[in-house]
């Protein structure tokens, strides 16, 4: 019932109450005559003098968090009004649930409580608009005003140790980007270092050469040295994707906490890297809560902000085309790992190209439940491309550990005030 329909039953019933007073008379009908009209006033009291100005400040520790982890919230609620309140409910929407915090202010106008949020899987979240709610004693006149939200929080993936299965591998795969990247900087002088196949000519330093005899060039910047690309396929085409799984589907999610772990372990050795997030719809929607991003995600933000919102497309149910133009940013010879549940012939054809340019690539499959079982997982390659991928030494594995192991339940709970 709304506040106007509130009124509107108080004021029948004073009326029906006073003509019954008139007509019939007696104490009983002068008390209720009376209650219903304290009814009316009091309702119209809570409305002309209702809360005003109401600001409500959340702090957290980090407006970014670890899939898995709580986050405790600190609400700080301000208000003025004119008359003492017996009581108000601020409900809010939080990413995790609805929260709802019963207060008895009296004449105060300042409130500070705490809640946690916990069992968050990755992506993009904000704090939606909640209520808050007041009235009289017996909840005859209940009223509300609209509070404000718009809090972000990004939830990122997990960053796990690799298996044992996957550790020998794929830490020889980032140690060998480490050495030549060690290399590189062990054999720099203060200002340049011998010359290397694949050096520009205008970049030879003709001074040094000249004393040393052997060609010197200057330092290239740390985008000429060789790095790690991270593609992270989000075509349908690549997943055994049901209706039901679209958002949380097993090996999407499996391909995203691998890309999380390749980035942990770059940053962690100082090794360059590119996050390419291909084949998805990137046209989200408003209505989608995993790409409502209240930060700028561009090729410049962090690797795990952007792996926050991965989600497979679900506009396009075949391939998608894959653009090239992201390898003229990644110097040649550099590492490329290639994250999807299966393989189609859109990846193939790419990955083809990226090894004619120069490029080493790995291809990581979760759909798998073992090395041996890739042959299956690429079926719907024609044989000559599943060929040509073999003869050209892509290396393939399987990524197996089992993603969302750890997720319960999104809950909020009450931790005190």
């Amino acid at each position: 019932m709304t506040a106007l329909e509130q009124r509107m039953l108080s004021a029948v019933l004073v009326v029906a109450f006073a003509s019954l007073y008139q007509w019939h008379g007696g104490r009983a009908s002068l008390f209720l005559s009376i209650m219903a009209f304290l009814m009316f006033m009091g309702g119209l009291l809570l409305h002309w003098f209702r809360p005003r100005r109401i600001n409500i400040r959340r702090r957290m520790h980090a407006n970014r968090i670890e899939a898995g982890e709580g986050i405790q919230v600190v609400v700080e609620l301000e208000f003025d009004c004119r008359i003492p309140l017996l009581w108000i409910v601020l409900c809010e929407n939080t990413p995790a649930g609805v929260h709802r915090k019963l207060i008895f202010p009296g004449t105060r106008r300042q409130f500070t409580y705490q809640y946690e949020c916990s069992g968050l899987r990755r992506g993009v979240y904000r704090w939606d608009t909640g209520r808050l709610y007041w009235g009289d004693m017996f909840g005859w006149n209940t009223l509300s005003a609209e509070t404000a939200g718009d809090t972000p929080l990004i939830v990122v993936p997990q960053a796990t140790a690799w298996g044992k299965g996957e550790s020998v591998g794929f830490a020889a795969m980032l140690e060998g980007a480490l050495s030549e990247r060690r290399t590189s900087q062990g054999n720099r002088s203060p200002e340049f270092r011998e010359y290397q196949q694949g050096d520009p000519l205008g970049r030879v330093h003709w001074k040094s050469t000249a004393k040393t005899g052997r060609l010197q060039t200057f330092l290239p910047d740390t985008s000429d040295l060789a790095s790690l690309g991270i593609l992270v396929y989000e075509g349908a085409s690549g997943y055994n994707v049901k209706p039901t799984e679209i958002m949380d589907n097993p090996a999407f999610e499996r391909v995203v906490r691998a890309a999380a772990r390749w980035i942990h372990t770059a940053e962690r050795d100082d090794i360059p890297y590119h996050l390419w997030m291909e084949g998805g719809d990137k046209s989200y929607g408003l209505q989608d809560p995993w790409q409502q991003s209240p930060f700028q995600v561009d090729d410049e933000s962090h690797g795990l902000d952007k792996l926050a919102g991965a989600r497979i497309s679900k506009l396009h149910s075949g391939p998608i085309p894959l653009r090239t133009e992201m390898l003229n940013r990644v110097a040649n010879g550099s590492r490329i790992v290639v994250l999807t549940g299966k393989m189609d012939q859109v990846l193939a054809d790419w990955i083809m190209s990226a090894i004619g340019s120069g490029y080493s690539v790995e291809v990581q499959l979760t759909e798998a439940t073992q090395l041996g079982s890739t042959d299956r997982l690429m079926n719907g390659l024609g044989n000559d491309s599943l060929e040509q991928l073999r003869y050209s030494g892509v290396p393939i594995h399987s990524v197996t550990d089992s993603a969302l192991s750890s997720m319960g339940k999104a809950e909020v709970t009450d931790v005190g005030a």
